[in-house]
């Protein structure tokens, strides 16, 4: 069989992964003609790299290795132009790189001169040096940033290791402006890339990517009212959008708002039922329903198509929260975290180990996100929920949480600690006046709920179940609101006797757990 015509049969068999087919016919084909003197160099090469490509294509790496390994060190080298060599070099640290021998492989292409590189060359340099920690990975990555100005992960390196990049005002990229941004996320800067993002967009409007991640940094800021109006913005410039819509179906479900959380999930299942985000959105909304173990299907099944996917983590976190295992949520608010730290994988797992009774690992996580975002009211509440639960520490609590509301009158979390301790310590003149004052900037179902959850407290049972019937006029599906409307009716109606002629039972405690601010970290 010609050469031409072999390396077509094994290129068909191995583009219809047939690749067994494919290394059995090399084996027969190729492998005798590698060392034939009487074969011209450039086919015996062209065999080489067929026979090595069907070894790697059922990953038998080793053997693609020794192949070539065997083809150069023998009586063939010395007719191999400088050309060939480098191009075996290649396909050597291609193999060593396929086995994770990095510090192999990067020795490998050191060997090719610093003027024949591609850029192919010195981004798998990079990349070795930096996985076997070599302290010329920065000079590389700033090297293949000159050669290749939209490498964003090269000017992420560079840009986390405090080294300016190698660009001035008027060649500045604009994608190194998102991954400035994207690395201001991580570090839980959220104003900064907010800014870094407006700027970007005020140049590039009809981005919706852009406009999506302006909307997640406001959405980790708690700016609700805007990131809304932002995320909406991005589908209407882009319906097909996938990304940051994870966070989207967060806030909505932090809204509450169910029917928009089916809307979104049902329109990114349409898009694409291979992405995460469709059934992470359903799963939020099963949950919302009080459909919890499908929910974890659903969001187990986001988990298995993007292993990840931080904000799948994330979505079965507040599930398992849902259903009362602060255990399983605080190890799965943990792989979020792992994969990629926002403020809101903090608030879980600060909830989640309070919850648990870990108020030790509360209070870390805690500190470390007031550390990180000093100018958070949110974060300055986060500390005080946790200090609330212990009585030496109840003065602190109210310093942090009243500084939280200085900072954010409209900060929910604050409200609600600070009313739960003052119900904690029998304050409850304080806790109504507390609820009264920020109710009007605070209208949710939540919060009429709580506030009427200590109007009971208080023996105030017509304005509690005033209140019961608003939160149930904005929310009929909030079960709490539902049970204390009919806790303080049965108070107002005491002739209403129970089946077994005995009077309705007394007023009910609200217990201060009742009042916790668990629910909205």
């Amino acid at each position: 069989m010609a050469t031409q015509s072999l390396l077509d049969e094994i290129q068909q068999l191995l583009d219809s992964e047939l690749c067994e087919s494919a290394l059995q016919l090399a084996e027969l084909e190729c492998k005798p003609r590698l060392h034939d003197p009487h074969v011209p160099i450039p086919e015996r090469l062209a065999l080489l790299r067929t026979y090595s490509r069907c070894h790697s294509s059922l990953n038998q790496h080793s053997a693609s290795l020794h192949a070539i390994t065997e083809f150069v060190s023998g009586p063939t080298r010395a007719q191999l132009s400088s050309e060939d060599l480098e191009q075996i070099v290649r396909d050597i640290s291609d193999a060593r790189w396929a086995l994770g021998e990095h510090d192999l492989c990067l020795a490998q292409l050191r060997q090719i001169p610093r003027r024949h590189r591609t850029v192919r060359d010195v981004a798998r340099m990079a990349r070795c040096a930096e996985l076997v920690h070599s302290s010329d990975a920065r000079d590389l990555y700033k090297e293949l940033l000159v050669r290749q100005p939209n490498a964003t992960e090269a000017y992420a390196f560079v840009h986390s290791r405090g080294a300016g990049a190698p660009f001035d005002g008027s060649t500045r990229h604009d994608v190194a402006s998102i991954t400035m941004a994207r690395t201001m996320m991580r570090r839980l800067e959220y104003k900064a890339a907010a800014s870094e993002l407006q700027r970007l967009a005020r140049r590039h409007r009809s981005n919706a990517h852009v406009v999506a991640l302006h909307a997640t940094c406001l959405f980790m800021l708690d700016d609700v009212r805007q990131s809304r109006i932002l995320y909406e913005r991005a589908r209407a410039l882009d319906p097909m959008l996938m990304h940051e819509m994870g966070a989207y179906s967060a806030l909505l479900m932090q809204e509450n708002d169910a029917h928009a959380v089916y809307a979104l999930g049902s329109q990114l299942l349409r898009t694409d039922q291979t992405r995460p985000e469709g059934w992470t959105a359903m799963a939020r909304f099963l949950a919302m329903t009080g459909q919890t173990q499908e929910a974890l299907a659903l969001v187990w099944k986001a988990q298995a198509l993007a292993p990840s996917c931080a904000a799948a983590y994330c979505a079965e976190g507040g599930i398992q929260l849902l259903c009362e295992c602060p255990e399983e949520a605080a190890k799965m608010y943990a792989k979020a975290h792992a994969l990629e730290p926002t403020a809101q994988t903090y608030r879980g797992l600060i909830t989640s180990h309070v919850q648990n009774g870990e108020h030790k690992f509360a209070y870390s996580y805690a500190k470390q996100l007031v550390e990180l975002m000093p100018q958070n009211a949110r974060a300055l509440a986060a500390v005080g929920s946790v200090l609330a639960h212990s009585a030496e520490s109840h003065a602190k609590a109210v310093r942090l949480l009243e500084s939280a509301l200085a900072q954010d009158p409209r900060c929910t979390d604050a409200i609600v600690a600070l009313a739960s301790l003052h119900v904690t310590n029998n304050r409850l003149s304080d806790a109504v006046s507390l609820l009264e004052r920020h109710l009007v900037e605070n209208e949710t179902d939540d919060m009429y709920m709580r506030y009427a959850d200590v109007l009971t407290l208080a023996n105030e049972l017509p304005k509690a179940a005033a209140n019961y019937a608003v939160a149930l006029e904005m929310n009929p599906s909030n079960e709490r609101a539902k049970t204390g409307y009919e806790r303080v009716d049965r108070l107002m109606h005491p002739s209403a006797e129970s089946d077994d002629g005995e009077p309705g039972e007394g007023e009910p405690e609200v217990e201060p757990s009742d009042m916790s601010d668990d629910d909205m970290l």
